[in-house]
C-alpha cells in the first residue's frame, strides 16, 4: 500500500484545482437534462403525440443518431431516455476525458508530478489513484443530482428503478471511459496525443454502435457506448450493463497501473521517434506546424469521411414510411411521395451539417489552442529566435485551423452524399450539400474567431469557446424541446442555418456573422502582438 501513500492529500489538491470545472460541467449537464425532462410531458404527454414521434424514432436515420428504441408501446419516459441517453453519454465522456487528462498527463507535463514524487513522501501510484477517485466523485455527483432531479420531473411511464438506472448508467459510461483515458495517458507522452487517442477510441465505438444499431442491434454489445441502450430503461430496467461498465473501468484502471509501473515520469510507453536532424519541415512556423499536425489531420479527415459515409448509408430509409404505404402512394401519387421523401432527406442533411460543423470547429479550434500550449511550454521561444513576427506566427495557426475545419466539413458532406446516392433510388443533387457547406462556414468562422480573440487578449478564458460551442449545440438540438424563446435560440449561430438546404440561404445573418468573425480576429491579432508571452 506504500505505492498509494498520500492519495487523499493529492485528491484534495485535485478537487481544489478542478472544482470550478466540475461545478460548471455538472450545472450544464444536470441542468439541461432535468429541464428537458420537466418539459417532456408537455411535448410527448398524449397518445397522439407519442404515436406521431414513434415512427420517426424507429427510422434508421434516428436510430443511427440516438440509438435503438424499444419495441412495443412507448411512453413519455421511454421516449425521453431514447432521445437523451446516447447524447448525454457522449457529453459525460467528454467531461471525463477533460478531467482524466488534466489530472494525469497534464500534471506530468507541467512538472508537478515529478516535483511531488521527488520531494515528498508520496507513493508512485498515488497521483493515478487520486485521478481515478476524482472521476468517481464527479460521476457520483452527476448520478445523484440527475437521479433526484428526474424523480422530481416525474415523467409519465417512469419508475424509481428506471430513473436511477438512467442516471447511474450514464455516469458509469463516463467513469469507464475516464479510466480508459488514464490508460492512454500512460501510453503517450503528451496530453495532445492522449486526447487524440481518446477521441479516436470514442469515434470508433460510436461508429460501431451506429452501424450495429442500424444493421443488427444484437451486435451493439461490441461497443461500450452501446451498453447504455442495453439497460432497457423503463422497460426491463437491466442493471447488468452498469455492472459490465464498472468492471471495464476497474480493468482499465489496473491496466493503467501496470503501464505506469513500466515507464518513467513524463514519458510514455510508446516512444517518440526523434526524427532526422535536418528536414525541409523545420524551415519555418508554417512547415513545422503542418509536420507536427500531419497525424492529427489524417485522423480527422479519415474519421469525418467514415462518419459522413456511415450517415449517408441510411438515407434510403428516411422516406421509407411513404414508400411502403400503398394508401399514401395512391392518395398522393408517386411524384408527391418522392418530394416528401426528398424533403425528409434534406432535413436530415441539414441536421448532419450542424453535427459535422461542430466537429470541424473542434478540430480547427484545437489548432489555434495549440499555439498557447506551445507558448506555455516555451516551444515558441525557439521559433522566435529567428526573424519571425508574432502576426505571422498567429496567422499560420489561424489559417491552418480554418482550412482544416472547412475541409473536414466538406469531406464529411461529400462522403455522406457519395454513400447516400449509392443506396438511394433518386440521388440528392450536389447543390444541396454545397448549400449546407456554405451555410455552416460562417458559424465555423465565428467560433474560430472567438478563440483567436481570446488567445490574443486573455488566453486564460479560452474555455469560454468550448462553453459557447456546447451551449450552441444544446440550444440547436434541445431548444424547441425546452420551449426556449427566439431571443435565446438566436444565441447559437446554427439558428440561422438550420433550415438549409430545405430553404434557400438567408445571406443577411451570414454576412453579419462574417463581420463579427473578422472583428474578433483583428482584436486577436492586435492583442497577441502586444501582450507578453506566457510561460
Amino acid at each position: 500500500m506504500e505505492q498509494y501513500t498520500q492519495t487523499l492529500t493529492l485528491l484534495k489538491a485535485n478537487l481544489k484545482r478542478d472544482w470550478i470545472k466540475i461545478t460548471a460541467w455538472l450545472i450544464v449537464l444536470v441542468g439541461v437534462f432535468v429541464a428537458v425532462a420537466a418539459k417532456f410531458d408537455g411535448i410527448y404527454g398524449t397518445t397522439k403525440q407519442i404515436g406521431a414521434i414513434s415512427s420517426t424514432l424507429r427510422s434508421k436515420a434516428m436510430v443511427a443518431l440516438i440509438g435503438s428504441v424499444p419495441d412495443g408501446h412507448l411512453t413519455t419516459a421511454i421516449i425521453f431516455t431514447s432521445e437523451m441517453a446516447v447524447f448525454w453519454g457522449l457529453f459525460i465522456i467528454i467531461f471525463n476525458y477533460s478531467l482524466a487528462v488534466g489530472s494525469s498527463r497534464g500534471q506530468e507535463e507541467s512538472g508537478l508530478t515529478e516535483m511531488v514524487l521527488g520531494g515528498h513522501p508520496v507513493g508512485r501510484l498515488a497521483p493515478l489513484m487520486a485521478a481515478a477517485l476524482e472521476l468517481l466523485i464527479a460521476n457520483g455527483l452527476f448520478a445523484l443530482i440527475t437521479g433526484a432531479g428526474t424523480m422530481i420531473a416525474n415523467l409519465p411511464g417512469s419508475d424509481i428503478n428506471g430513473t436511477w438506472l438512467s442516471a447511474v448508467a450514464i455516469a458509469a459510461v463516463g467513469w469507464a471511459f475516464g479510466m480508459i483515458a488514464l490508460v492512454f495517458s500512460q501510453l503517450v507522452a503528451d496530453s495532445h496525443n492522449v486526447s487524440m487517442y481518446n477521441y479516436a477510441f470514442l469515434g470508433i465505438v460510436y461508429l460501431i454502435r451506429m452501424m450495429t444499431d442500424v444493421s443488427n442491434p444484437d451486435y451493439t454489445w461490441i461497443s461500450p457506448l452501446g451498453w447504455l441502450e442495453k439497460t432497457e430503461i423503463y422497460t426491463n430496467n437491466n442493471w447488468w450493463p452498469v455492472v459490465v461498465l464498472a468492471a471495464l473501468g476497474v480493468v482499465a484502471f489496473f491496466g493503467a497501473v501496470a503501464l505506469n509501473a513500466n515507464r518513467d515520469i513524463d514519458a510514455g510507453i510508446i516512444h517518440v521517434n526523434p526524427g532526422s536532424r535536418r528536414s525541409r519541415f523545420l524551415r519555418g512556423p508554417a512547415t513545422l506546424l503542418v509536420w507536427n499536425q500531419k497525424s492529427l489531420t489524417i485522423f480527422w479527415v479519415v474519421g469525418m469521411a467514415v462518419l459522413g459515409a456511415s450517415y449517408g448509408s441510411v438515407f434510403d430509409s428516411i422516406g421509407k414510411i411513404f414508400n411502403t404505404s400503398p394508401t399514401i402512394q395512391k392518395v398522393l401519387g408517386q411524384t408527391a411521395v418522392r418530394h416528401i421523401e426528398q424533403s425528409q432527406v434534406l432535413s436530415f442533411i441539414g441536421l448532419l451539417g450542424i453535427i459535422f460543423s461542430l466537429l470541424a470547429v473542434i478540430a480547427g479550434v484545437m489548432i489555434v489552442n495549440r499555439l498557447v500550449t506551445e507558448e506555455r511550454r516555451r516551444y515558441l521561444q525557439m521559433v522566435m529566435t529567428k526573424p519571425q513576427g508574432r502576426t505571422y506566427i498567429l496567422a499560420v495557426y489561424v489559417v491552418f485551423g480554418l482550412i482544416l475545419a472547412a475541409g473536414l466539413l466538406f469531406v464529411a458532406l461529400i462522403s455522406a452524399m457519395g454513400a447516400g446516392n449509392v443506396v438511394m433510388k433518386h440521388p440528392i443533387a450536389f447543390k444541396y450539400f454545397w448549400q449546407t457547406f456554405v451555410a455552416n462556414l460562417p458559424a465555423i468562422a465565428v467560433f474560430m474567431a472567438l478563440m483567436v480573440g481570446l488567445v490574443g487578449v486573455y488566453p486564460r478564458l479560452r474555455s469560454l469557446v468550448w462553453a459557447y460551442l456546447g451551449i450552441s449545440f444544446l440550444i440547436s438540438y434541445f431548444g424547441n424541446l425546452m420551449d426556449l424563446s427566439k431571443s435565446v435560440l438566436k444565441i447559437s449561430p446554427y439558428y440561422w442555418t438550420k433550415k438549409v438546404p430545405i430553404e434557400s440561404i438567408n445571406t443577411t445573418p451570414l454576412i453579419w456573422m462574417m463581420v463579427i468573425a473578422a472583428v474578433l480576429i483583428v482584436i486577436g491579432f492586435v492583442g497577441y502582438k502586444n501582450r507578453d508571452l506566457e510561460s
